[in-house]
């Protein structure tokens, strides 16, 4: 006798999405370069823009923050608080910085300085854009899809014939050998649609600096906000759009060579042209993604690794910050590393080991990986091409920040990103096991799925 096994549905997959503003007024730090910068202006707004998933007693809310960084004490306030306010646990908040370098900051780093009143203000915009996502939770069909793209998101460290490595080096200065890493073509998609077809939220996930305007003097989303509009503009206003920058520490918009007098992607111009090819390669997977997932299910991942922090270097080693040995280099930078190295043997002993949250977030055949760090493009790669998905999307920056985490030969041959600070602080297998880690959680949910 023949014996049909019918494979199990699963619960109804629930989705809701909203967002919420929490632009300042003019006259605030802003976080992303050396020297201080304060908007005077506000070119575009800043928002919180949060998605949320339930299936049976599975809840997970992600929510993308047009802020450079969110620290690891600000996250877990928020967390505790949305716990509090909503009943769930705060690890199924899930928070994303999408690293704009034109937005005020929520703790001082470089030369920015936090607002209280401001730091509120990103806080609550968090959580009203999270409960009013919660709120809207109903039955919607996800579809996702890999786009690819030809422009946009360069590998930004040029290696040299001394064995050195520089951001922003190009082919015209002397010994010059190459770029140092590849970059990223992928554009990942992730939307939801309601029951009359209507495409309600859209999570876009790309691997660059999104810092088409990195040094402007105004409030911005960038690149985020250019194609979120792109999006709204095609899809309806209505629709909330969830940017993701993937692994980014070591890729930008465009290389920034001085003797190319166009930077076709950088400045007014380039942020628009960007947010045009971005947004448009992202309309043609959604307009592409005829066939909804199949039953799909969701799962949710966490674990924290304990990673030690990295010992202060001689100064003959290439990882020594060149702003000490080199005093005229450019205002700001000196005396950020001067306080660093003053500080380090602090953060090692109250600091090492640091906490690195990840999470890998499963919906149907995609899934999102997350990391806190400035994950160098190489590891973001690796993660995907290790994934038993069909849809890997990597959201650096998420739940918290560790710092740049380069690769091992970035390390042999130095350059900003590794140099010893605040900002790249983790031993240097930390990419390694950023991946391997990540690579256990894939297999947690997948195994689940089965």
């Amino acid at each position: 006798m023949n014996e049909t096994v019918m494979k199990q549905k699963s619960p109804t997959l629930l989705v809701g999405a909203a967002e919420a503003d929490f632009t300042p007024a003019p006259g605030l730090s802003l976080l992303g370069q050396m020297h201080e910068r304060r908007a005077r202006r506000t070119r575009d707004p800043l928002t919180a823009n949060a998605v949320a998933f339930r299936q049976d007693r599975q809840t997970v809310v992600l929510v993308s923050v047009d802020i450079c960084i969110l620290n690891n004490s600000f996250v877990k306030a928020i967390q505790a608080k949305f716990a509090r306010c909503t009943g769930l646990p705060g690890s199924c908040l899930l928070l994303h910085s999408t690293h704009t370098h034109v937005a005020p900051t929520v703790f001082d780093l470089l030369t920015a300085r936090a607002d209280p009143a401001f730091v509120r203000r990103v806080g609550a915009a968090i959580l009203t854009a999270a409960r009013r996502a919660l709120a809207k939770l109903q039955e919607a069909s996800v579809f996702s899809g890999l786009g690819h793209t030809e422009h946009l998101g360069w590998n930004r460290r040029a290696m040299f014939a001394d064995g050195s490595s520089r951001m922003y080096g190009h082919a015209q200065m002397p010994g010059f050998i190459g770029m140092e890493g590849p970059r990223d073509p992928a554009l990942g998609v992730l939307c939801a649609r309601d029951h009359h077809g209507a495409v309600r939220a859209v999570i876009v996930n790309f691997s660059t600096h999104p810092n088409c305007l990195e040094a402007e003097w105004f409030y911005s989303a960038d690149l985020p906000g250019e194609t979120r509009r792109v999006l709204k503009a095609a899809l309806g206003a209505g629709v909330v759009v969830v940017y993701l920058t993937g692994a980014a520490g070591n890729t930008a918009p465009s290389l920034l060579d001085p003797h190319m007098p166009e930077q076709p992607w950088r400045g007014e111009a380039g942020v628009i042209r960007s947010g045009q090819y971005l947004g448009g390669e992202a309309l043609k997977m959604i307009a592409g993604a005829t066939m909804p997932m199949s039953n799909p299910k969701l799962r949710l991942a966490q674990t924290t690794l304990q990673v030690p922090l990295r010992c202060w270097p001689e100064a003959s080693a290439r990882i020594f910050p060149e702003p000490l040995k080199n005093p005229d280099w450019r205002s700001g930078a000196h005396e950020y590393y001067m306080q660093a190295q003053a500080e380090w043997p602090h953060r090692m002993a109250v600091h090492s080991p640091w906490p690195v949250r990840l999470n890998v977030l499963c919906v149907g055949d995609a899934v999102i990986a997350t990391n806190p760090a400035e994950l160098f493009v190489e590891y973001g790669l690796e993660m995907r091409r290790r994934s038993p998905a069909c849809v890997t999307l990597v959201s650096e920056l998420t739940d918290g920040y560790c710092g740049y985490v380069p690769t091992r030969r970035a390390f042999r041959r130095g350059g900003y990103e590794t140099w010893p600070a605040p900002t790249s602080q983790l031993e240097p297998k930390a990419g390694d096991q950023i991946v391997r880690a990540t690579q256990k959680l894939l297999q947690k949910v997948f195994a689940r799925n089965t």
